[in-house]
């Protein structure tokens, strides 16, 4: 008899999938090759890092725009799972380990983000990152460790998921 399956968050698999990720280690003892695998994932991380922060700005500049109520709804929500992406990517950061150019640069700086005026092309800004971010994502799962790729492919799957409700909600 086969086991039910039961709900799981987004939230949990996102932090389950964060704690198994060894990025970047400080110990003394540890393998170079180890350390150096770990060294090579930072310019991946840090992008991932910082299209995160473009998303969020985005659906921040989004929400005060011609909304309908549905569409309101899905702003609220991206910008909460892309809050949630944003916070699982920093904690694999450690801080101080991509200073040395050879490392991948340091942690990326939010921008602020301006979108389009009218409706359709506010949906249609929002439709296109989302899109290119889940894209983005599919590429990084390929150049990375498993446990970094589960976590992006988790949030390029929620990506991609919110670029599908955006194109089904697009104004007529």
């Amino acid at each position: 008899m086969p086991l039910p399956l039961l709900p799981v968050s987004r939230r949990a698999v996102l932090g389950a999938a964060v704690a198994a990720v060894p990025l970047a280690g400080g110990c003394a003892d540890e393998a170079p090759a180890r350390s150096a695998a770990a060294h090579a994932q930072l310019p991946v991380l840090l992008g991932a890092i910082a299209a995160e922060q473009r998303l969020v700005g985005l659906y921040e500049a989004a929400g005060g725009g011609d909304l309908t109520p549905a569409l309101t709804a899905h702003v609220g929500a991206a910008l909460a799972h892309h809050r949630e992406h944003l916070a699982a990517l920093r904690r694999l950061y450690v801080p101080g380990s991509g200073r040395r150019a050879e490392e991948g640069g340091a942690m990326p700086v939010p921008v602020t983000q301006q979108v389009p005026a009218g409706r359709a092309e506010l949906v249609r800004a929002l439709r296109e990152a989302e899109a290119g971010a889940a894209r983005a994502r599919l590429a990084e799962v390929a150049r990375t460790s498993p446990g970094l790729a589960q976590v992006l492919a988790s949030i390029g799957a929620c990506e991609a998921g919110h670029a599908a409700v955006l194109a089904a909600e697009a104004p007529a």
